[in-house]
Protein backbone atom coordinates (compact mmCIF):
# COMPACT_ATOMS: atom_id res chain seq x y z
CA UNK A 1 0.00 0.00 0.00
CA UNK A 2 3.28 2.74 1.19
CA UNK A 3 4.82 1.54 -2.20
CA UNK A 4 1.78 2.84 -4.48
CA UNK A 5 1.17 5.74 -2.60
CA UNK A 6 4.82 7.00 -2.86
CA UNK A 7 4.82 5.91 -6.36
CA UNK A 8 1.85 7.95 -7.01
CA UNK A 9 3.81 10.94 -5.03
CA UNK A 10 6.57 10.34 -6.84
CA UNK A 11 4.88 10.36 -10.36
CA UNK A 12 3.04 13.58 -9.26
CA UNK A 13 6.49 15.53 -8.39
CA UNK A 14 8.35 14.78 -11.20
CA UNK A 15 5.49 15.96 -13.75
CA UNK A 16 4.86 19.36 -11.80
CA UNK A 17 9.04 19.40 -11.85
CA UNK A 18 9.67 19.54 -15.10
CA UNK A 19 8.33 23.19 -15.24
CA UNK A 20 10.56 26.13 -14.87
CA UNK A 21 10.68 27.75 -11.58
CA UNK A 22 10.54 31.18 -11.55
CA UNK A 23 12.98 32.96 -9.07
CA UNK A 24 12.52 36.45 -8.47
CA UNK A 25 15.80 37.87 -7.82
CA UNK A 26 18.07 40.07 -10.31
CA UNK A 27 16.53 40.45 -13.53
CA UNK A 28 17.66 38.19 -16.05
CA UNK A 29 19.84 39.73 -18.86
CA UNK A 30 18.65 38.10 -21.66
CA UNK A 31 15.02 40.71 -20.67
CA UNK A 32 16.32 42.73 -22.82
CA UNK A 33 17.53 41.89 -25.70
CA UNK A 34 14.35 39.72 -25.88
CA UNK A 35 12.15 42.90 -25.48
CA UNK A 36 13.37 44.58 -27.83
CA UNK A 37 13.02 48.00 -26.89
CA UNK A 38 14.19 50.37 -28.86
CA UNK A 39 16.19 53.09 -27.78
CA UNK A 40 14.50 55.74 -25.32
CA UNK A 41 17.23 58.06 -25.60
CA UNK A 42 19.75 59.75 -28.41
CA UNK A 43 23.24 57.63 -28.88
CA UNK A 44 24.94 61.02 -28.26
CA UNK A 45 23.10 62.15 -24.87
CA UNK A 46 24.32 58.11 -23.96
CA UNK A 47 27.66 58.94 -24.80
CA UNK A 48 28.14 62.18 -23.11
CA UNK A 49 26.63 60.64 -19.53
CA UNK A 50 28.70 57.31 -19.63
CA UNK A 51 31.68 58.41 -17.61
CA UNK A 52 29.56 59.20 -14.67
CA UNK A 53 30.13 57.40 -11.24
CA UNK A 54 26.79 56.03 -10.41
CA UNK A 55 23.76 55.55 -12.13
CA UNK A 56 22.17 58.37 -10.24
CA UNK A 57 24.61 60.93 -11.45
CA UNK A 58 24.13 59.38 -15.16
CA UNK A 59 20.34 59.51 -15.20
CA UNK A 60 20.42 63.37 -13.85
CA UNK A 61 22.53 64.36 -16.93
CA UNK A 62 20.72 62.35 -19.33
CA UNK A 63 17.94 63.98 -18.46
CA UNK A 64 19.84 67.32 -18.08
CA UNK A 65 20.74 66.85 -22.01
CA UNK A 66 17.60 65.97 -23.41
CA UNK A 67 16.11 69.13 -21.67
CA UNK A 68 13.56 66.70 -19.61
CA UNK A 69 15.40 68.29 -16.48
CA UNK A 70 15.65 71.85 -14.80
CA UNK A 71 16.57 73.23 -11.68
CA UNK A 72 16.85 69.40 -10.01
CA UNK A 73 13.15 68.50 -11.00
CA UNK A 74 11.87 66.51 -13.79
CA UNK A 75 10.23 68.66 -16.25
CA UNK A 76 7.20 66.73 -16.13
CA UNK A 77 6.08 67.95 -19.87
CA UNK A 78 8.67 67.63 -21.75
CA UNK A 79 9.15 64.06 -21.06
CA UNK A 80 5.65 63.54 -21.65
CA UNK A 81 5.98 64.80 -25.18
CA UNK A 82 8.94 63.32 -25.59
CA UNK A 83 7.05 59.81 -25.06
CA UNK A 84 4.44 60.89 -27.06
CA UNK A 85 6.66 61.01 -29.99
CA UNK A 86 8.32 57.82 -29.04
CA UNK A 87 5.00 56.57 -29.40
CA UNK A 88 3.70 57.92 -32.53
CA UNK A 89 7.73 56.27 -33.91
CA UNK A 90 7.28 53.15 -32.14
CA UNK A 91 3.12 52.49 -31.97
CA UNK A 92 3.49 48.98 -30.66
CA UNK A 93 4.32 50.50 -27.67
CA UNK A 94 1.59 52.50 -27.31
CA UNK A 95 0.75 50.53 -24.15
CA UNK A 96 3.43 50.73 -22.58
CA UNK A 97 4.08 54.41 -22.57
CA UNK A 98 0.68 55.21 -21.64
CA UNK A 99 1.47 52.79 -18.55
CA UNK A 100 4.42 54.76 -17.48
CA UNK A 101 2.92 58.09 -18.54
CA UNK A 102 0.22 57.20 -15.47
CA UNK A 103 2.85 55.53 -13.52
CA UNK A 104 6.30 57.10 -14.04
CA UNK A 105 4.99 60.90 -14.77
CA UNK A 106 1.62 62.09 -14.15
CA UNK A 107 1.76 60.46 -10.39
CA UNK A 108 4.52 61.21 -7.71
CA UNK A 109 7.02 58.46 -7.71
CA UNK A 110 8.81 56.96 -4.33
CA UNK A 111 12.22 56.33 -5.00
CA UNK A 112 13.14 53.07 -7.04
CA UNK A 113 16.33 51.74 -5.66
CA UNK A 114 18.67 53.10 -3.61
CA UNK A 115 19.01 56.77 -4.08
CA UNK A 116 16.95 58.62 -2.32
CA UNK A 117 17.26 61.97 -3.71
CA UNK A 118 17.59 61.16 -7.37
CA UNK A 119 14.28 61.84 -9.76
CA UNK A 120 15.80 61.07 -12.74
CA UNK A 121 16.67 57.32 -11.76
CA UNK A 122 13.54 57.15 -10.19
CA UNK A 123 11.80 58.26 -13.87
CA UNK A 124 13.94 55.68 -15.40
CA UNK A 125 13.98 52.74 -13.45
CA UNK A 126 9.93 53.26 -13.47
CA UNK A 127 9.35 53.63 -17.16
CA UNK A 128 11.72 50.45 -18.02
CA UNK A 129 9.63 48.69 -15.76
CA UNK A 130 6.79 49.52 -17.55
CA UNK A 131 8.39 49.17 -20.96
CA UNK A 132 9.13 45.64 -19.98
CA UNK A 133 5.86 44.65 -18.64
CA UNK A 134 3.98 45.87 -20.81
CA UNK A 135 6.71 44.86 -24.10
CA UNK A 136 4.55 43.28 -27.06
CA UNK A 137 3.76 39.90 -27.34
CA UNK A 138 5.06 39.17 -30.42
CA UNK A 139 8.84 40.81 -29.74
CA UNK A 140 8.32 37.91 -26.71
CA UNK A 141 8.32 35.23 -29.37
CA UNK A 142 10.94 35.86 -31.51
CA UNK A 143 13.47 34.50 -30.97
CA UNK A 144 12.14 30.80 -29.24
CA UNK A 145 14.92 29.19 -27.17
CA UNK A 146 17.26 32.07 -26.12
CA UNK A 147 15.57 32.14 -22.52
CA UNK A 148 12.67 34.46 -23.73
CA UNK A 149 10.34 32.16 -22.20
CA UNK A 150 11.65 32.54 -19.12
CA UNK A 151 12.08 36.35 -19.17
CA UNK A 152 8.44 36.78 -20.18
CA UNK A 153 7.33 34.46 -17.16
CA UNK A 154 10.07 36.74 -14.63
CA UNK A 155 8.13 40.21 -15.57
CA UNK A 156 4.67 39.03 -15.67
CA UNK A 157 5.72 37.40 -12.03
CA UNK A 158 8.15 39.39 -10.02
CA UNK A 159 8.86 42.56 -9.29
CA UNK A 160 11.87 44.45 -11.80
CA UNK A 161 14.54 45.40 -9.00
CA UNK A 162 17.70 47.37 -9.20
CA UNK A 163 20.39 45.12 -8.95
CA UNK A 164 21.56 48.21 -6.33
CA UNK A 165 18.89 46.62 -3.79
CA UNK A 166 20.41 43.06 -4.01
CA UNK A 167 23.55 44.40 -1.80
CA UNK A 168 24.61 42.35 1.23
CA UNK A 169 24.48 45.94 3.27
CA UNK A 170 20.59 46.68 2.28
CA UNK A 171 17.74 45.92 4.30
CA UNK A 172 15.43 43.48 2.27
CA UNK A 173 12.36 45.72 1.92
CA UNK A 174 13.69 48.69 1.61
CA UNK A 175 13.61 49.59 -2.45
CA UNK A 176 10.02 50.84 -3.44
CA UNK A 177 10.63 49.19 -7.10
CA UNK A 178 10.92 45.79 -5.05
CA UNK A 179 7.78 45.42 -3.06
CA UNK A 180 5.21 42.91 -4.98
CA UNK A 181 2.47 45.15 -5.72
CA UNK A 182 -0.51 44.10 -7.35
CA UNK A 183 -0.36 44.35 -11.25
CA UNK A 184 -2.45 46.36 -13.35
CA UNK A 185 -2.61 46.46 -16.57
Amino acid sequence: MFKIIFFIIYIAVTCFATEETIRCGFIPNEIYSCTGLPSVVKPDISAKCRTKVNQCDQMTCIFKEAGWMTGGKVDKKKLSEHFDEFKREFPEWSAAVAKLKNSCIDSELLPQGMYLNCPAYDVMHCALTSFIQNTPASNWDREPGTGCTYSRQFAASCPLCPSDCFALLVPAGSCNACLLLPRIS
